[in-house]
């Protein structure tokens, strides 16, 4: 029944979008299993919530990762409804100036971490027959920005993998959800907290110094309220409030910003295949 008390695994929750959701799922009688990295520490602020707290860096190896999802599995009868891939490294710096370790560094929280997830919690949501995987992507999965390629790289990674994700399950577990969010630019701070890569070139020195102004520009002025994403985002879930009588698509958009780039570029590769089309049918094969 839509709505009823589920066990939810969040990443990610020291702060933002992780931490709105462990308050508001605790507020409503589910169970909440909240990780972050040194959670000691900066979950501590978490403990009068009631939340199972463990320590989680989803940038951890497979094994260690396998072994706290085990973990937390077994806190709950009924193990685990919800898992929820929310923890994120946000990388800014042009092509040219990132190294093969920055690459690294992001590809390891915002893909692997996911997949690593995904791959230690699935065998259980298969015996179990139902439950819900939850990925937060961003606009950034949809569209390339200058400077942000380390982060998109990652969430178009991220994006490709949850595809395909989706059409396996659709025939193995039907039962098993799948969704990506793609939210915008939301008030979380996560714009406070950013890694911009220290300036590498010559040639790019006045581009960097500019980009660090307009990084600094978007704190505190994004459009989007984190407390109504959360609300949008237990929703998809349950299939409560505005997505009541709703069939929820594997991607699913939040913020008005981040909906009008993904339309854009939705538009503009419409009118590639439009405009190309004598160019792409022009190499089948043709018939005897």
């Amino acid at each position: 029944m839509p709505g009823h008390s589920k066990t939810w695994f969040i990443t990610g929750c020291s702060s933002g979008f992780g931490e709105l959701l462990v308050r508001k799922l605790r507020a409503s009688g589910n169970n909440v299993i909240a990780t972050g990295r040194n959670a000691e520490a900066k979950l501590a602020h978490l403990q009068d919530t009631g939340a199972s707290i463990l320590d989680l860096d989803v940038a951890a190896p497979p094994s260690v990762v396998k072994a706290t999802i085990d973990k937390a599995w077994a806190l709950y009868p009924g193990g685990i409804d919800v898992i929820v891939n929310n923890a994120a490294y946000l990388l800014t710096g042009y092509i040219e100036e990132l190294t093969p370790q920055d690459i690294e560094a992001v590809l390891k929280t915002n893909f692997f971490g996911p997949f690593n997830i995904t791959q230690a919690v699935l065998p259980k949501l298969r015996v179990k027959g139902e439950g819900t995987l939850l990925y937060m992507s961003s606009q950034a999965g949809w569209h390339g920005d200058a400077t942000a390629g380390g982060y998109c790289t990652s969430k178009f990674a991220l994006e490709g993998m949850v595809e395909c994700l989706s059409r396996e399950l659709a025939v193995i577990a039907p039962a098993i959800k799948v969704l990506l969010v793609e939210p915008g630019y939301f008030r979380t701070r996560v714009f406070n907290n950013i890694n911009i890569v220290p300036p590498r070139h010559p040639d790019y020195a006045a581009s960097n110094a500019q980009m660090r102004i307009l990084a600094a520009g978007i704190a505190g002025n994004e459009p989007g309220d984190p407390a109504l994403a959360v609300d949008r985002i237990i929703e998809l879930v349950t299939g409560t409030g505005m997505v009541a009588g709703r069939t929820v698509p594997l991607r699913v958009p939040l913020g008005s910003d981040g909906l009008d780039k993904m339309k854009t570029k939705c538009e503009e590769t419409l009118k590639i295949c439009e405009e190309w089309e004598d160019v792409a049918i022009s190499t089948d094969i043709k018939p005897m």
